[in-house]
Formats: C-alpha cells, structure tokens, sequence
C-alpha cells in the first residue's frame, strides 16, 4: 500500500468534465444560477446573511436581455461587495422581453482585483419559495467551504 496522497480534482476540473453542477459529498454544486424568465420590470433583491471578512465577498449577477437599475445607475452586470453594500440589496430588470438572470459568487483579490470560479469556488442552492433561493458559497481560497459567503436571492414580480 502507497503512502502517497492524492490530492482531489479542484471544482473548476470538474465542472469542465461533467458540466454546470457536480456532486460533492452528496451536495449538488454549481459555479452559477440561471433563473429563466424573468419579466421586465421585476426586481432581484439579494440580502447577505453571512460571510466571512478575508477574502472579502461579492454577490454577482448578471442579465441576459435589457439592464439592471440600482439607485438610477444601470448596468448589465452588477456586483454586491459584502464590505461595502446595504444588507438587502434590490435591482430593477429594463428588459421589454424575458430574459435571464444569472447569480455567482466572487471574493476580492489584492486592492481592486476579483476572481470567481476558481479552484473550490461553487455554490449549493436551495429552493426557499418562488423564485426564493439560500446560496451557500464557497471561495476558491483554501478548500470547499460553503459558509464563506451565504445569501439569499429572490425575483419578485410586477
């Protein structure tokens, strides 16, 4: 019998070779969320329940159709530092045709650097209610944890 350790396939490996969600230890992890459907003019409220301070810790999201408003600043793309955002956070979709919307997590790198999807990151979701989900996130730093960033997410209707 080897003494030698092998270390286990990082998530970002995995999720190359089996796709957008792995099983790890029985938990289904994905590197992403896509809600489909979203109507224009429904709003995205993210609300940050945990996190940990180092690295520090970004709620992602993104549309596929139109912008997201916030405070009257539009944009594509948004990200929500836990650092420095209220604690509930809420975005208007300008879409005029459904669209998606996709939710990741990401963690500050140095002064102004971001990274995502690297090496552990991934997310586990769970249904809370319509369109209604707890995103339990791990970082790429260190191994899987998936108390270095807890959110949850819901799209509420116009």
């Amino acid at each position: 019998m080897s003494d030698m350790h092998i270390e286990p396939e990082e998530f970002g490996e995995r999720y190359l070779s089996e796709g957008a969600a792995i099983d790890f230890d029985g938990v289904t992890v994905r590197l992403r969320h896509v809600v489909p459907a979203v109507a224009g003019g429904s709003r995205l409220v993210v609300e940050f329940e945990d996190y940990v301070d180092e690295p520090v810790q970004a709620v992602c999201c993104a549309t596929s159709k139109g912008m997201f408003e916030v405070d009257g600043e539009k944009s594509r793309r948004l990200v929500f530092w836990a650092d420095n955002s209220p604690r509930v956070v809420t975005a208007t979709l300008t879409n005029r045709v459904p669209a998606e919307v996709v939710l990741w997590n990401a963690w500050r790198r140095g002064a102004d650097g971001i990274d995502a999807g690297l090496r552990y990151a991934g997310m586990t979701v769970t249904e809370l209610g319509e369109r209604h989900w707890r995103f339990r996130c791990s970082d790429g730093i260190g191994g899987p944890d998936f108390d270095d960033l807890v959110f949850t997410a819901r799209i509420v209707g116009v």
